[in-house]
């Protein structure tokens, strides 16, 4: 008996070794969907634990930077097609990848916009007041402290009763034939002109649109608006009426009167995508309407990133906080920002080229109109079958 204990416990120990692995290899293959986006696998249902994936986009530590670094390239090319590596061996894994199911890269979609969602939501608040700003985003930016007697400052604001003192005062509608469409070029210039503003001109722009629930859209979108007539000048103040007059600054309940100048509009179409760039596939595209929205229908391959993900305290986050939202995206390939008409896109698209992205803006309602055409039926005389639009 003696002679054989030994046998006995080294057998005991082989089988123990070997039920462990078996183990480890089912824990792996259970995990392996989570693991491949970044997440973090919740141990006691066995599922991607969405709370664990928060913590690692908005607590970056060594070892999350370690277990977290590959979902950013999974989805860029699971969504748009991107190698993002050189190597031989990124290249065979890209051909395996390829004979992934449909139904595999639906859900993988799925997840990782509900989980863009959840953490443009909910990211730690110590990154929220981190409001420091670069040089770049100072251009685009300006302080409160900063603003200059030569500058002229325009509201946008909607039915505004409050100003800084000296404004002139253009409520953003005033651009619009209706929501979403602005008026000609030579009219916006007109309205531009008789409130006193050349091309040449250094304009602060500031407003909130309060139907819209608070925030920089409207000085956003007339900042793009005015980018797209050439107007080099331009600036969004980087904060409120209340802000101002918070830190000091006198405030008037009128706005100030400037003489009329000549508004000679240059127009840049660099700003705007179009159908056709939107539809190409060459370009990545931001769905920055609300998660129900992007639930009922989207752009095809858009990924869904509600404008509020770039805002905090309904300002323009600080770029620590950017740089994890934006992490998803290919900095070397032009992004296309959209919402229903392109105001609140004009946020997101704003905040992407502050941190030196290629953005541009677009409207949903542009895709829209753009796809009756495509719904279209030929009959068998090969006429169009309008019915079927």
């Amino acid at each position: 008996m003696s002679k054989l204990r030994p046998i006995l416990i080294t057998m005991g120990v082989l089988c123990g070794t070997l039920l462990a692995a078996l183990v480890l290899i089912e824990s792996a293959s259970a995990g392996a969907e989570c693991a491949s986006l970044g997440g973090a696998c919740d141990d006691s249902s066995g599922g991607w634990d969405p709370m664990a994936k928060l913590n690692e986009i908005g607590n970056v530590t060594a070892t999350q930077q370690s277990a977290g670094a590959n979902w950013p390239k999974k989805s860029r090319e699971i969504r748009w097609g991107m190698n993002s590596s050189l190597d031989a061996e990124d290249e065979i894994g890209e051909e395996n990848e390829s004979s992934v199911a449909s139904d595999s890269i639906q859900l993988a979609e799925a997840e990782e916009a509900r989980d863009v969602q959840i953490a443009a939501r909910a990211l730690p608040k110590e990154l929220q007041i981190n409001m420091t700003r670069s040089l770049k985003a100072r251009e685009m930016l300006l302080p409160l402290d900063e603003v200059d007697d030569a500058d002229i400052l325009l509201d946008v604001s909607e039915n505004s009763s409050l100003h800084i003192e000296g404004s002139i005062y253009i409520p953003y509608m005033e651009f619009f034939l209706q929501p979403g469409i602005l008026k000609p070029a030579d009219e916006v210039a007109s309205i531009l002109g008789e409130a006193g503003i050349s091309r040449e001109d250094s304009v602060v722009i500031y407003g909130e649109c309060l139907p819209c629930g608070g925030g920089p859209s409207v000085a956003t979108y007339v900042y793009w608006m005015m980018k797209s007539l050439g107007h080099e000048n331009a600036i969004v103040l980087d904060g409120t009426v209340e802000d101002w007059a918070t830190a000091g600054g006198a405030t008037s309940g009128s706005a100030a009167m400037l003489p009329r100048k000549e508004y000679i509009p240059l127009e840049n179409s660099n700003y705007t995508a179009t159908f056709d760039m939107v539809k190409s596939g060459q370009v990545q595209i931001i769905d920055a309407r609300t998660p129900p929205e992007f639930a009922m229908g989207t752009i095809p391959g858009s990924v869904s990133m509600p404008y509020e993900s770039v805002l905090a305290d309904k300002k323009i986050t600080g770029e620590d906080r950017l740089d994890m939202v934006f992490m998803v995206l290919n900095k070397n390939q032009p992004v296309v920002v959209f919402t229903n008409t392109g105001m609140k896109g004009s946020v997101v698209w704003f905040a992407l080229e502050m941190m030196g992205y290629d953005a541009r803006l677009y409207s949903y309602q542009d895709w829209m109109a753009n796809q009756q055409p495509d719904l279209r039926e030929v009959d068998g005389s090969g006429r169009l079958n309008e019915t079927a639009i």
